[in-house]
């Protein structure tokens, strides 16, 4: 518990909001995505609409409505979580066995058994437009040394730590650049 508090201090001394962005990548992506007010998830789109829409929940299902990916592998998704990325595109085909995946959403229980190689394999299945949604980058610190790692990949270019989730890209035309955003 300790550990999660000072990441999260950390987290807030480090990080900005969009009037310390200088990449119009990520300044759309902050205003017109996880900033817009327009874009809501509610309990009455759930399935159970006794569930509370958590921010990081809300914050999910904007990353996913924004980009609107057109395939996404799930690497240990939730139901519910598995849910909230389908109503962010419901056009979107979730875990169907493709050659490219415009989005991979990486849950943190399987942080342990994530090697160089599951990366390498990973990184095989992306393409320019193409990134990856790593849910809850701070929770401990093997989750924080494997986040430090992707952003030190060669193919990667920019990352962003919203705190709940960190967002990899591979966008070949953007300086590489590592924000650090509140969201």
């Amino acid at each position: 518990m300790i550990f999660r508090i000072q990441s999260y201090l950390q987290f807030l001394w480090h990080s900005k909001n969009e009037h310390g962005v200088h990449s119009p990548f990520v300044f759309l992506l902050l205003t017109q995505g996880l900033y817009n007010k327009k874009i809501r998830l509610t309990a009455n789109d759930l399935s159970n609409q006794n569930e509370r829409v958590s921010k990081k929940q809300q914050l999910l299902y904007k990353i996913i409505r924004y980009f609107e990916p057109k395939s996404i592998l799930t690497i240990g998704a939730n139901p519910f979580e598995k849910e909230i990325i389908a109503l962010g595109n419901p056009k979107a085909t979730i875990d169907i066995d493709i050659a490219i995946y415009n989005c991979i959403y990486i849950h943190s229980q399987l942080f342990p058994s994530i090697t160089d190689t599951t990366i390498e394999q990973l990184l095989n299945t992306t393409e320019n437009d193409s990134f990856w949604i790593v849910e809850n980058i701070h929770s401990n610190a093997a989750t924080e040394t494997l986040w430090e790692k992707l952003k030190q990949n060669p193919k990667v270019t920019v990352t962003i730590d919203t705190y709940h989730f960190g967002l990899v890209f591979f966008r070949k035309e953007q300086v590489e650049e590592h924000f650090i955003l509140r969201a």
